[in-house]
């Protein structure tokens, strides 16, 4: 087994892995919030409407507000992976790289087949 030292991660790379993350969870937060006030509406007591019409309404607004807080969540992810990125460099250039412990394929199917064998 090979140790190898992670000494520059690239600024862009990590920002759009981050963002695509990022963008993702709060898709599914804003749906989430779109259900729940959605739900909290329809169980008032005093509601009089039509809860058809609420439910068309809160689908719309609740993808207006899905992609909206996606795209921001996504804006923050990107900024948030740059800066990261940045601060491991400028660290790792004064401390060292983190350390890992890489493997070829062949030798972990090697050591699995080792290890699965009866004793």
């Amino acid at each position: 087994m090979k140790v190898k030292e992670l000494k520059n991660i690239n600024k862009i790379s990590l920002a759009k892995i981050t963002a695509l993350i990022y963008g993702l969870v709060g898709f599914f937060i804003a749906l989430a919030v779109a259900v729940s006030t959605m739900a909290n509406i329809m169980m008032q007591k005093d509601f009089s409407g039509s809860i058809i019409l609420v439910t068309l309404f809160n689908i719309g607004a609740g993808l207006l507000l899905g992609v909206l807080s996606s795209l921001i969540t996504a804006l923050i992810g990107w900024i948030m992976g740059y800066i990261a990125a940045g601060i491991y460099n400028w660290f790792s250039k004064k401390a060292g790289g983190v350390k890992i412990e890489l493997a070829e394929a062949s030798e972990i199917k090697t050591e699995e087949n080792i290890g699965s064998q009866p004793t």
